[in-house]
């Protein structure tokens, strides 16, 4: 699998008609509404093209592991649309999330898709983007990191393995709900300068022109200027606000679209 580690590679150069979409959090909070949120999307991005680039920016489920011979159940539909849509030319990034940061190979092997474990800095219609699910960014999260250290140490993940699937998902579940819970009212609004994509923003100006930071994780959509030249978008989620991104070599810079459902 090629996954790219940092966003020290050489810059990509892409092109085209781009789409962002993010912590659509499929399984939360019933089958039911999930299935329903699966189908809005599949509607989105049909009605959405043609395009040449889908940004899946993590979070897509609400937990992801990869067993040798076993994946979560579901998502037949979705996976059949990607493979489809990959098919017809279109690359799919997947960038993972805090919930999905166990993808091993299946979606590259099922629709092609381009993994992505950190951040990237992309080129994207000539604009320089800096694109990423946004989690652990920017000031002194120090338990968050020592948490995200730990899930993403190989052996852990490899005695986690050692769970009978269905034990390992339920306990997934579990800390997935307790997540959510322990959110208090202050995360639901976005804190401006509070932020810790904005102070990372900042401190990478510092060192870098970038005319684009496009991140996801918050579930607060917004367009917020840093500089005159700089604009930081978080995409929002596709769990409460049904929002998304899109970005084409016309426009001068990515457009920020609300609720989707509004449309049905």
């Amino acid at each position: 699998m090629k996954k790219v580690e940092n966003h020290h590679t050489p810059l990509q150069e892409l092109h085209g008609r781009c789409l962002f979409v993010s912590d659509a959090h499929f399984r939360t909070p019933q089958d039911a509404p999930s299935a329903q949120r699966e189908e809005w999307l599949i509607h989105l991005i049909r009605d959405a093209g043609p395009f040449q680039h889908l940004f899946l920016l993590g979070d897509i489920f609400d937990f992801w592991f990869e067993y040798r011979d076993v994946v979560p159940k579901g998502y037949v539909r979705l996976f059949a649309f990607l493979k489809d849509l990959n098919a017809q030319g279109v690359q799919i990034h997947y960038f993972i999330g805090n919930h999905d940061m166990w993808v091993e190979n299946y979606f590259e092997e099922l629709f092609g898709a381009k993994v992505y474990t950190d951040p990237q800095l992309l080129s994207i219609n000539g604009r320089r983007c800096f694109v990423g699910h946004g989690d652990g960014l920017g000031g002194k999260q120090r338990r968050y990191m020592l948490v995200k250290r730990i899930f993403r140490f190989r052996p852990n993940q490899v005695l986690y393995s050692m769970l009978h699937p269905r034990t390992a998902f339920a306990v997934a579940r579990f800390c997935s709900h307790q997540s959510r819970e322990s959110h208090d009212e202050s995360m639901l609004h976005f804190q401006d300068e509070r932020e810790y994509q904005v102070m990372f923003a900042r401190d990478f100006l510092l060192s870098a022109d970038i005319d684009f930071f496009i991140f996801a994780h918050r579930h607060v959509p917004v367009r917020y200027d840093l500089t005159p030249n700089s604009i930081l978008f978080n995409v929002g989620d596709w769990l409460t606000h049904f929002t998304y991104l899109t970005f084409a070599p016309e426009d001068t810079e990515p457009i920020l679209h609300q609720d989707f459902t509004s449309k049905l």
